[in-house]
């Protein structure tokens, strides 16, 4: 869609969000806010406390404390062809057709077109073939836990193990070959590091601690591959957008590539992206991944009902999940249902919801029922504990399992 050649600029001043306009117009398919209402505009106009909207020709003042999404475009797929996901130390992802480490620095070509360039001190990590989502869903498992040491990632094939056995290096990495084929890695012990072809490689974790300097963030920006950076400060200037992270990585990107603006941080949180304060799993040893985040259990997409979801917990009977709220939300949001992908055996599954030890919710749903999709909308407001268990209605738990799609907290 076509923006006009104005000027938009938000940036932050001693920790407070201050934004500069200049008279603009920005063209936005849609716009969310906390209170739940979606309405179709353009923006013409932000000041510190409000975004002002023309809505069909109505002027609309949206504090902006209560605004949750501005959709620009309204795809935003991962590219069919293999590519790359590279984390950035503020937690911003960007999805890479082909990335290369040279000395210091790392090189990505975004499926648009764009290059970026970044400091390899500001990477968390790489996962090379990220295409794949079980792969994604395992490498963020694999990741997850703390380490003292860098990590080199390597995937053997072999014709006894063809989806290959993923081996975990720990040692220092260093700079990346003049021409990017190699990168220096030091083993524990190693008097000397040896050249690894970044060919070979599955991924790349670089042990980093908190940066003390990174900046608050604004919002998150998609793009329509599915980067996500988390933004500092946003630009938007003719027909590109110049976005600084938190990690203070200065990117540039056309107005037309960028899918969402998304504030809810802080406002929305999705029970996925929270670690529960407490995990209860069933004693049956044999199951390795009793509940799995923004994944059904099988590592693909979680879709109920023909409906694929980006976010959402999929949870094997019997589970037990308590998330500490601390009072600070009001409502609790889900679609439950079976996976549509991943079989099971009749019979009925029952999940429970409470808050502070108050039953909110019960429900038994079997794969019999025809409703295979049921909206969850509870009140939760001064809630502290929010527990969740999904468990089996008899003592045959193998086989059940249940999905809660788009789980949610708002405030």
């Amino acid at each position: 869609m076509n923006k006009p050649h104005r000027i938009l600029a938000l940036f932050f001043s001693i920790g407070l969000i201050v934004f500069v306009t200049q008279p603009f117009v920005v063209d936005a398919a849609e716009f969310k806010t906390l209170k739940g209402e979606t309405f179709q505009g353009k923006i013409t106009s932000f000041t510190y406390t409000e975004m002002v909207v023309d809505a069909s020709g109505a002027t609309r003042k949206v504090p902006l404390l209560e605004m949750m999404q501005v959709t620009l475009e309204p795809a935003s797929i991962h590219p069919p062809n293999p590519f790359t996901l590279v984390e950035l130390s503020d937690g911003s992802q960007i999805v890479s057709n082909s990335t290369m480490i040279k000395g210091d620095m790392i090189h990505m070509d975004l499926p648009g077109g764009e290059k970026i360039t970044a400091p390899a001190a500001k990477v968390s990590w790489v996962l090379f073939k990220a295409q794949v989502a079980s792969d994604r869903a395992t490498w963020s498992e694999r990741i997850s836990k703390k380490r003292k040491r860098d990590v080199v990632a390597i995937l053997k094939k072999d014709a006894d193990n063809p989806m290959g056995i993923l081996n975990l290096l720990e040692g220092t990495l260093g700079k990346g070959s003049e021409d990017g084929k190699t990168i220096e890695f030091s083993t524990v012990g190693a008097t000397r590091p040896i050249p690894v072809p970044q060919a070979n490689l599955h991924g790349l974790v670089f042990l980093r601690s908190l940066d003390a300097d990174a900046m608050p963030v604004l919002c998150k920006v998609i793009d329509k591959s599915k980067s996500e950076f988390l933004a500092s400060k946003i630009m938007i200037e003719k027909e590109t957008m110049k976005i600084t992270t938190s990690a203070g990585l200065d990117i540039t990107l056309p107005t037309t590539s960028i899918h969402k603006l998304d504030f809810s941080k802080g406002k929305l949180a999705y029970l996925s992206d929270i670690e529960p304060s407490k995990v209860i799993l069933s004693q049956d040893e044999e199951r390795l991944s009793a509940y799995r985040k923004d994944t059904n259990l099988d590592g693909g997409p979680i879709r109920i009902n023909g409906v694929s979801y980006a976010k959402g917990i999929a949870m094997l009977a019997t589970t037990d999940l308590e998330f500490d709220l601390k009072g600070e939300y009001r409502e609790f949001k889900a679609i439950a249902g079976f996976d549509d992908l991943v079989g099971g055996i009749e019979g009925s599954v029952i999940l429970e919801i409470e808050g502070d030890g108050k039953q909110l919710v019960k429900l038994e749903l079997s794969r019999k029922d025809k409703k295979r999709d049921n909206t969850i909308n509870l009140s939760i407001k001064d809630v502290q504990r929010l527990r969740i268990v999904v468990r089996s209605s008899n003592p045959l738990e193998f086989g059940k399992h249940l999905d809660l799609a788009n789980a949610q907290i708002n405030k």
